[in-house]
């Protein structure tokens, strides 16, 4: 999203932007946190004591891993301003370190990523049906229409991701700060009414809880970590806004909004146990019911949209670094690159989110399920950032060590209480996971395998260089220039032209793309030209992974400069036809055929890196896994 400040201080401005795109997730929490945490304790009439264990444990959940872990520390490791485990895994400079640790590290990070795309179906779902099933209660006449609702309502919204978000998106701030204050001051009126409830604010409250019910122990830390969900986005969302203007929206306006409406639903549930059943809708006035189901469903689908937002971004990432294949992507937006989105990922979480609503059928079910991914991803953003913190920081070993074992003592607990809810249907964000992280494994090797026989099929530039320069061959007129993985080798179009026609050029250009390990690198590093000789220019294209990749533009001044005419210039860019084997014999062989099947269906070279079509020429060869 970006930040539209025209009135007010640009500081304000970030904020109420941060309101609409880092907070959505965790801010609608309230919706069903607090009811599925208490059935978690399996009565319908809780006692006192256990309503402020609760609350105890709610508070200081959102205490110490949002307040203290992300805001505090995690924040602090940003990759040039950006965030999230991607960034964290490319700020760590894998490459320098150990095969070892690098192998750890890195799938560590990508296990934690891949789970982030099955946390990205199940938001939406359980985030717009507890809002819609607010009809429920003020209508119940329409309890049938709940699902129906719900699926037309996520349905416009993935169809609407084409147009994107940038006309709407200045009001997705000004309505979450609108949300915010409203559930704050319906907590606000409770706890005036039973005051009693802040002793929640002592957390022996939620020890007390705990070893009085040790066998239901992991069914409430299970649903009482409902409420950190969207807690990663704060670190995910980093770049958007900056580490300051994330702090003080979660301080100032977020966090006492969360709080104060947790307190008046414990406060409401002692005054009348009855709205145990739903204690948010409860929480309303009669008079202001519908109004509420009105904003709670706008609030969750910007919480929705913000999820989607955050998916795309994962995606390209990964594309970036190697680990997805290269997919179309669509820039909505004139003034940012953040406004991406991506068509095959969003018919991906598209159809899994409107089956994820029909197969789950209410929220209080799909609570169930919930969770289990997040913490995996919170427990892998602590183990990467103990790695940079021990790699760049020049703390102490033992104060390193300090910070990793508070940081997990927070994360292991929530995690192993969420294993339960894996026979519940937790299994289903974890096996998109799996699938999600096979898939990239199975594309890397394969990327692997067709770079090393790119290398078989080629030689040095220089050998080539002397031995074409003594032959007799045909040279075109224009300047061709050549895309190659392997900048230093002879693309394998450029020898394959050579040695099947006798073809070449009178200038040639060997031009590699680079993405570096940091969001953005600016022009005046992205290009790098070095002449071979009279006849042989090396240039090297160096972008961010968070930046777009257009050849042409970035190429035609460093032409110029060679004495070249961009406009007079031919593409010529390989084309691989991977043949996988026969029949699927093992583990590798099936990694072969799924990489076989993302080359055919990835975006073409041509449209990735926006080249002219009516002068880009593929020259095509066969690679056999």
């Amino acid at each position: 999203m970006s930040v539209h400040a025209s009135k007010g201080p640009a500081w304000l401005a970030a904020e109420i932007g941060a309101l609409g795109v880092v907070f959505g997730d965790i801010g609608t929490s309230p919706l069903y946190a607090f009811k599925t945490a208490l059935g978690a304790l399996g009565t319908t009439q809780p006692s006192v004591a256990d309503v402020l264990g609760l609350l105890s444990l709610v508070v200081w959940a959102l205490t110490l891993s949002v307040t203290f872990k992300y805001v505090s520390v995690v924040l602090r490791a940003d990759n040039d301003g950006e965030g999230g485990i991607l960034a964290l895994i490319t700020l760590l400079n894998l490459h320098r370190a150990p095969v070892g640790t690098r192998r750890i590290l890195l799938g560590i990070g990508l296990f934690g990523a891949a789970m982030l795309f099955g946390d990205g179906m199940l938001t939406p779902a359980i985030s717009v049906l507890s809002a819609v099933e607010g009809l429920e209660v003020f209508t119940p006449s329409m309890q049938t229409l709940v699902v129906p609702l719900t699926v037309l309502i996520l349905l416009a919204l993935f169809v609407s991701q084409r147009f994107g978000t940038e006309g709407i998106g200045r009001f997705f701030g000004p309505i979450m700060l609108l949300w915010f204050a409203t559930i704050g001051a319906f907590g606000v009126l409770e706890i005036i009414r039973n005051p009693s409830v802040l002793y929640a604010l002592n957390p022996l409250y939620g020890i007390e809880l705990i070893v009085h019910y040790p066998t239901l122990s992991g069914a409430i830390l299970g649903a009482v970590f409902l409420v950190l969900t969207g807690g990663e986005a704060l670190y995910a969302d980093l770049g958007h806004f900056g580490r300051k203007a994330i702090s003080r929206a979660w301080l100032i306006v977020a966090m006492p909004a969360i709080m104060l409406n947790y307190f008046g639903q414990e406060a409401l549930v002692l005054s009348d146990p009855r709205a145990i059943a739903n204690p948010f809708y409860e929480l309303a006035p009669k008079f202001a019911g519908n109004a509420t189901v009105l904003l709670a469903t706008a609030a969750t689908i910007i919480a929705s949209q913000a999820i989607i937002t955050g998916s795309f971004s994962l995606a390209k990432q990964a594309v970036e670094i190697g680990y997805l294949p290269p997919m179309s992507m669509r820039y909505t937006s004139q003034h940012t690159q953040a406004h991406v989105v991506v068509p095959r990922v969003n018919m991906f979480l598209g159809v899994g989110t409107l089956g994820i609503v029909i197969g789950f059928g209410s929220s209080d079910s799909l609570a169930s399920a919930y969770g289990i991914a997040v913490s995996i991803a919170m427990i892998t953003t602590t183990v990467l950032l103990v790695a940079e913190v021990r790699r760049s920081w020049k703390w102490s070993p033992p104060l390193v060590y300090a910070l990793g074992a508070g940081l997990l003592a927070i994360d292991v607990p929530f995690f192993l209480a969420n294993l339960s809810k894996i026979r519940d249907g937790g299994w289903l964000p974890l096996s998109i996971g799996f699938l999600i992280i096979f898939l990239m494994g199975s594309w890397r090797r394969g990327v692997q395998r067709v770079v090393e026989e790119q290398m078989r099929l080629s030689e040095p530039l220089d050998a080539f260089a002397r031995r074409e320069a003594r032959a007799m061959n045909f040279r075109s007129s224009r300047p061709a220039i050549f895309l190659s993985r392997a900048g230093a080798m002879a693309p394998v179009a450029l020898a394959r032209l050579y040695e099947l026609l006798d073809m070449s050029f009178e200038k040639v250009v060997i031009a590699s793309v680079w993405i570096a390990s940091r969001p953005r690198v600016p022009a005046s590093e992205r290009v790098v030209l070095t002449t071979l000789d009279e006849r042989l220019i090396r240039v090297d294209l160096r972008y961010g992974y968070m930046q777009v990749v257009n050849v042409p533009s970035i190429l035609a001044p460093a032409l110029r400069r060679a004495g070249l005419e961009p406009e007079e210039a031919v593409y010529i860019i390989g084309h691989e036809r991977i043949l996988a084997p026969e029949g699927i014999g093992g583990f590798r062989d099936l990694t072969a055929h799924v990489f076989a099947f993302l080359a055919r269906n990835a975006e073409r070279a041509v449209d990735r890196f926006e080249l002219p079509r009516r002068r880009t020429l593929e020259v095509g060869y066969t690679v056999k896994l």
